[in-house]
């Protein structure tokens, strides 16, 4: 008998498992855990794709004061179905403006293969059912069903961004849409004069842009020199160093590739031909800004007139102060330099992160300022707070403090108000929702 249990369990144990289901407080919070909009729990979304669904949510919110939240889930084992996980996780987290209830909640359960748009109680005349069920039915499920959930998920919500917005959808061109006074014939000469025109102004912009590359940038190359001039900070040395010098380059480059891209679109009716070009500008910029800080221009030495040739990030190292060092093992900016044999001098340049210009430090110039914060007196609701910023440089030694005020508290800033119906705890609005919007699946 125990030899007769033991396989038993050993069967059970063999069988295979359902996913281990997902509770309303297992899906992280985007508003508490970064103060942004999607939580992309199943992780099908890139980071490109969550930058711009944050972008586009982060300015409705601003425009109209409607919150959206967008949700990946691996499944919504332990619920009756998705849409009722859906309602529930709405509510838990209050999406919308409390009283308004102008919330938005885009739940995508990649197990269950469904979508669920789920819409506050404030929404029912600006964003209906009906508009909710278009807008997945003709721009989230095709896409789905290719496996592009990035374009899916963000055609879905540029849709339900303008319609809260009150704009007019745009939706794609379908022969319904199409006069019937309008022939094929003429159908298709428009569009053949329209990839001409794509392919036209696709070769002229790469033209021009190519062009422009090949106008040099002049260095001045200095024996012994550990001064790093910086791409982006408005200085008369780094006049000529701009970094609007490559930025136009750019432009040029990735619109002649989007034009391009439509072109090979439009002719052979395969929308995944638009992101070769695409593709191509991309690595192609990234490869050589990668290497060269400059990506596109030549550069010439300012004294003789001489091509200059790149440092090796090693041998680079030993051309930077003691504060650059410290700047680049952070990864506040990277620093790329050129040699010119002629001279025998060097020049560096820094290109910084775009999230620490501003901590300079004005003593020794150096990109090491660190910024610390101390709070004096807490805010209330009847009376503001105070902080102390301090910024210090470990290099020179500089420090600088000032006093902030912290404005008073509102009701707005208190857990009673967010959460909608259970009261869950989290960073929207506090608004709720009865179970209005519509779902799909793929």
């Amino acid at each position: 008998m125990p030899k007769v249990w033991a396989a038993v369990l050993l069967g059970i144990f063999l069988l295979p498992q359902p996913a281990w289901a997902i509770t309303l407080e297992q899906v992280p919070n985007p508003r508490r855990q970064y103060g942004g909009w999607v939580s992309d729990t199943a992780n099908i979304l890139s980071s490109s794709t969550e930058n711009e669904l944050n972008r586009l949510i982060t300015q409705l919110e601003q425009r109209t004061g409607a919150e959206m939240a967008v949700v990946t889930v691996p499944n919504t084992q332990g619920y009756a179905t998705p849409k009722a996980f859906t309602t529930q996780l709405f509510n838990y987290w209050g999406i919308g403006k409390a009283g308004r209830n102008n919330g938005v909640l885009f739940l995508v359960s990649v197990g269950d293969r469904r979508i669920e748009i789920e819409t506050g109680r404030g929404l029912t005349t600006l964003l209906p059912d009906s508009q909710v069920q278009q807008i997945i039915d003709q721009q989230i499920l095709p896409r789905f069903r290719a496996g592009d959930f990035d374009g899916g998920t963000l055609a879905g919500v540029r849709q339900l961004a303008s319609a809260l917005q009150g704009q007019q959808a745009s939706t794609s061109l379908s022969p319904a849409t199409v006069p019937q006074a309008v022939g094929a014939g003429s159908l298709a000469a428009a569009q053949s004069s329209l990839e001409g025109i794509l392919l036209l102004l696709g070769i002229i912009i790469l033209g021009v842009g190519w062009q422009r590359s090949r106008l040099p940038v002049y260095l001045k190359a200095e024996r012994g020199t550990r001064r790093a001039i910086p791409l982006t900070r408005r200085t008369q040395e780094a006049a000529a160093l701009s970094s609007l010098q490559s930025d136009p380059i750019r432009l040029f480059l990735y619109s002649g590739s989007l034009c391009l891209g439509l072109f090979l679109m439009s002719a052979s009716g395969n929308w995944l031909v638009l992101t070769l070009p695409l593709l191509a500008a991309v690595v192609t910029d990234g490869t050589l800004c990668q290497k060269r800080g400059i990506p596109f221009q030549p550069v010439v030495c300012q004294s003789c007139g001489r091509p200059m040739r790149p440092i090796q990030a090693q041998v680079l190292d030993t051309c930077l102060s003691p504060g650059d060092r410290l700047a680049k093992s952070r990864g506040r900016a990277s620093y790329y330099g050129w040699f010119c044999p002629s001279c025998q001098g060097a020049a560096v340049v820094v290109r910084e992160n775009a999230f620490y210009r501003h901590l300079y430090c004005p003593r020794c110039q150096a990109l090491t300022l660190d910024l610390t914060t101390q709070v004096l007196r807490e805010a209330t609701y009847s009376s503001s707070g105070l902080k102390l910023e301090i910024l210090s440089c470990p290099i020179c030694g500089y420090r600088s403090e000032r006093e902030v005020v912290i404005p008073e508290l509102s009701d707005t800033d208190t857990d009673s108000d967010f959460g909608g119906d259970s009261g869950g705890d989290s960073d929207f609005g506090g608004g709720s929702s009865s179970g209005g919007g519509a779902g799909g699946s793929w």
